[in-house]
């Protein structure tokens, strides 16, 4: 959903869909966007059961009716003045083709909605793929970093930034294949570009240094992501807890990150990558490609399987997604939405 990192604006008109309200892509109906890919064009989806509801957006299950396919429509409706805005969304994701990155596979706009048809993809979140074992490895954690940081050295090669790496963001299907979703906060990246966010304190805890003082994003902000859902699987906790973003900030300015909230057992390598994507300053962080070869990341055989046979239990990981689930079940309410799981 969108009630992470993104600007927010007042409440948008209810979405409501129905049998009879299917919203069939015809020319009459809606535009569709127009694309050198070959998206489905003047096809009908048939919309079903609601899978997420976000801030600014509703997730259907869909069938397109002449494959029988089973897709995901993102629905996100908008005003006329902020229709580029909204569509900035579709111009990014038409452009990634990764294996780690939800595919788009249609597109069309109607004079109040934009619908995104993309892959459907089933499986729990990252964090909660752990949760629900009974122990997981350093070498598991290390096989799903690199899953993530394949994605965003992907999308920073075509300078795009995600800027909402949560591990929520994150699903882990079969067989054991990450995906990243949720590109709503994306933005095209150049070095002259100042990319600002409107300060949202719902998610203090994943939020990099940098957009905190509205000093503007970068792509080692993404990196700063990718170390705290890193830290979260590595100690099931925050390397910074605070409420109060301006202590949260200055803790962080403070240095390098403490890591004795991690579990025992870590390999120097585990700790060196840590330090390396949560430097305060971003300047100070290692690329996507950087931490791809780090050695880390590229150990083999003994050292693997040492890393093997240290097991982190998963209680205090599954407390600790009790806990987020009870301040995301807050933000819900204070927004009046309903988040299906």
């Amino acid at each position: 959903s969108k009630a992470g990192m993104g600007p927010y604006s007042d409440p948008s008109a209810k979405v409501e869909i129905t049998g009879k309200d299917q919203i069939a892509a015809t020319e009459e109906e809606s535009e569709i966007i127009a694309s050198s890919e070959p998206f489905p064009t003047y096809q009908t989806y048939a919309f079903q059961t609601e899978i997420k509801r976000g801030r600014f957006s509703i997730v259907r299950q869909c069938r397109e009716k002449v494959s029988g396919k089973t897709l995901a429509a993102k629905i996100i409706p908008y005003w006329q003045e902020d229709k580029q805005t909204v569509l900035l969304e579709y111009q990014v994701m038409r452009k990634l083709h990764h294996t780690n990155i939800a595919q788009l596979k249609g597109a069309y706009v109607s004079p109040r909605h934009l619908v995104l048809i993309q892959e459907m993809c089933v499986g729990p979140e990252l964090l909660h793929s752990l949760a629900l074992r009974t122990s997981y490895s350093e070498v598991e954690v290390r096989d799903y970093l690199w899953q993530i940081l394949s994605a965003i050295e992907y999308l920073h090669a075509h300078n795009i930034l995600h800027l909402d790496l949560r591990s929520e963001n994150m699903i882990i299907t079969e067989p054991n294949l990450l995906k990243v979703l949720d590109f709503g906060n994306a933005q095209f990246y150049t070095p002259d570009k100042v990319i600002t966010m409107d300060k949202c304190m719902d998610y203090v805890e994943t939020m990099a240094p940098e957009l905190l003082t509205e000093q503007g994003a970068l792509p080692q902000t993404d990196i700063w992501s990718i170390g705290i859902t890193a830290f979260i699987m590595l100690s099931a906790s925050y390397p910074v807890s605070s409420d109060v973003p301006c202590e949260f900030l200055r803790t962080t300015r403070k240095g390098k990150v403490k890591l004795t909230r991690c579990y025992a057992g870590l390999s120097g390598g585990a700790v060196s990558f840590l330090q390396s994507t949560l430097c305060a300053n971003p300047w100070g962080r290692s690329s996507a490609s950087e931490c791809l070869q780090s050695p880390w990341l590229q150990e083999t055989g003994l050292d693997s399987r040492q890393q093997a046979l240290v097991t982190f239990p998963t209680t205090k990981l599954r407390n600790f997604l009790t806990e987020r689930e009870k301040k995301r079940g807050l933000l819900c309410s204070k927004y009046g939405l309903m988040i299906a799981q």
